[in-house]
């Protein structure tokens, strides 16, 4: 097991899920393409903060448990599932076409 200091943690939590995918607001395609920015990878956050890979990487996983709540966690599962079987029946048409199945097999 790696454990990250508690002080390194809360000084570069807030950092690091704003700059890993954790929340994805910068890529939608609405922004116009001056403002998209994609998340970076753990790697590279690792560099940006002067921190080893490995640290960054604890940091992320432990603060997207904290931020996000579990029943947020079990109705993305729920969804990714969803999702996963309805393009299995209908193919990419199911975006358009059929995603009113994914919105009536919601929970």
């Amino acid at each position: 097991m790696f454990f990250v200091d508690p002080e390194t943690y809360k000084k570069y939590k807030d950092e690091v899920l704003r700059l890993s995918n954790a929340f994805q607001v910068n890529v939608q395609e609405h922004l116009p393409p001056e403002k998209r920015q994609r998340g970076l990878s753990d790697k590279e956050i690792a560099e940006r903060l002067g921190l080893e890979e490995r640290v960054v990487r604890e940091i992320r996983v432990v603060a997207e448990r904290d931020v996000y709540p579990l029943a947020e966690w079990e109705q993305a599962i729920a969804f990714k599932d969803r999702a996963c079987r309805a393009f299995a029946r209908h193919g990419n048409a199911y975006v358009f076409k059929y995603r009113h199945e994914l919105e009536q097999e919601a929970p």
